[in-house]
């Protein structure tokens, strides 16, 4: 089941990555980052034509990492 939630506005550009960003701060490719988003593994934050990861969710997923 995907988990995704549309974005009216954004606070700050500091609150969210994009994919691309996200695949880098966790250190895999963007590609298991959209698998992760398919597969409701991740929420999905949509504002406009981006598809966003909340900052808080990847700094959890790379504490998991360790």
């Amino acid at each position: 089941m995907n988990r995704v939630k549309s974005l009216r506005h954004i606070a700050s550009d500091t609150d969210f990555f994009t994919v691309d960003e996200a695949a880098q701060e966790l250190s895999i490719k963007p590609t298991a980052i959209r698998n992760y988003l398919c597969w409701g593994k991740m929420t999905t934050y949509k504002f406009k034509t981006l598809t966003l990861l909340s900052r808080e969710e990847v700094e959890a997923w790379k504490k998991r990492q360790k």
